[in-house]
């Protein structure tokens, strides 16, 4: 068990939380990319799709595959930018319990808070701070699988709906 004098002070703590907070706006510039990346390629096919015939199943197959990809890098970036707020029971530090509370009972509880209670809040709150992170990295990470493997879809979309193009004048002609 450490000494006292050994013990971190709650000026540590704060910038440590700090740290682990520091990372969540990294994550979410990522997925503001991502989104508009994923957005463009959508309106990028959308726009072959017009010549294109959907009537073809060369063209219908990277469509669907690519649509499919696309819907779970969506959803990943859904999850990562809205995680799970349930935990931090109790605490006067993390928001979503805060504001559980009423105001003058926040007021009245955070008050009589001691230091090795507050430290002890802080500490918590980096632990829940550092596990949100982790999730929207994980999040972030399936998502930005799926926007790779989309692009062997939408490549295959854009080639068909070119071929199509060319072609299709040639076979109803």
């Amino acid at each position: 068990m450490p000494r006292e004098t050994d013990a971190l002070d709650l000026q540590t703590c704060e910038r440590q939380l700090d740290r682990i907070q520091a990372f969540i706006p990294r994550l979410d510039t990522k997925v503001s990319a991502l989104f508009a990346i994923e957005t463009g390629q959508i309106a990028i096919a959308a726009l072959n799709l017009m010549i294109g015939d959907l009537k073809v199943w060369w063209v219908v197959t990277p469509l669907l595959l690519f649509l499919s990809a696309a819907a779970f890098v969506f959803f990943n970036l859904y999850r990562c930018t809205y995680p799970h707020l349930n935990g931090g029971h109790s605490s006067l530090i993390y928001f979503n319990e805060i504001a559980e509370l009423r105001e003058a009972e926040y007021v009245q509880r955070f008050g009589a808070l001691t230091k090795s209670e507050f430290k002890s809040d802080v500490t918590a709150q980096i632990w829940r701070n550092a596990e949100i992170a982790c999730l929207k990295y994980g999040y972030l990470k399936q998502a930005t699988i799926a926007a790779m493997l989309s692009l062997l879809p939408w490549t295959a979309l854009l080639l068909a709906t070119s071929l199509a193009h060319l072609a299709l004048p040639k076979l109803h002609g």
